[in-house]
């Protein structure tokens, strides 16, 4: 049981990876789109934090309104520093949102499992662009389904039987019987007693001549055929 579970758990990553490699090309070619929230993924312990993100604005700010300060008088420097002080308040958080969203996207297209880990925490959104499909929203999001609603299998992508996974036994049912031959009606002979409807058309021949003996021969008589003798009055003439 230990081996089929783990035979499972084997072909499941091995379809999470292909499902993974169509969502990474998708987000390549533009068709996907990813977006993040930050107050679900800004805090500390979470992978796609950075405090950084927080700090270098801030302390980029201050710097340059204590450089105009102590480069011009009191009045500049004020007007600067408060000038800061709104950059930072309205447009630092844009700043961490953008640096979230493009670390979060590196993140979960990077590997299987590091999108499924952050999928799990939420915060993060998988949209069709030019689509009417609606958007796809982790965790409770079945991002697997999506990909094959919007995606497609792909080529190639078949499910692997598992080794040792019991086969099931088909009864082999007997091949139907072969058609019986077409009757051939026999064709009705003629009645011995038919009259045929061209010999009443035709009219009765006449008798031939009796032939004789030596009209049924091509060669004259024969040879030996004895003929009668000149007569007398033929001689002495």
């Amino acid at each position: 049981m230990s081996q089929l579970m783990a035979e499972w758990r084997q072909r499941k990553q091995r379809e999470d990876d292909q499902l993974h490699d169509q969502l990474r090309g998708a987000v390549g070619a533009g068709r996907v789109q990813v977006f993040t929230d930050p107050r679900v993924l800004d805090f500390p312990g979470s992978p796609v934090h950075q405090h950084w993100d927080h700090l270098l604005p801030l302390t980029g700010l201050m710097t340059l309104a204590l450089v105009v300060l102590l480069a011009t008088n009191v009045v500049v420097g004020i007007v600067v520093m408060t000038s800061c002080t709104l950059i930072h308040v309205f447009g630092s958080r844009h700043y961490v949102a953008w640096r979230l969203k493009t670390r979060a996207s590196a993140y979960m297209l990077a590997d299987a499992v590091q999108f499924q880990t952050l999928w799990q925490m939420g915060g993060v959104a998988l949209v069709v662009r030019g689509g009417n499909e609606p958007p796809c929203l982790a965790p409770k999001g079945d991002w697997r389904k999506f990909i094959r609603r919007n995606l497609g299998e792909g080529e190639g992508q078949k499910p692997e039987p598992m080794a040792n996974a019991p086969v099931p036994t088909r009864h082999m049912a007997s091949p139907p019987p072969p058609p019986p031959p077409p009757m051939v009606e026999p064709e009705p002979e003629p009645m011995a007693d038919a009259v045929e409807p061209e010999a009443e058309l035709m009219p009765p021949s006449a008798p031939e001549p009796p032939r004789t003996h030596w009209e049924s021969i091509d060669d004259g008589p024969p040879r030996d055929a004895v003929t009668p003798p000149p007569s007398s009055s033929s001689s002495s003439q």
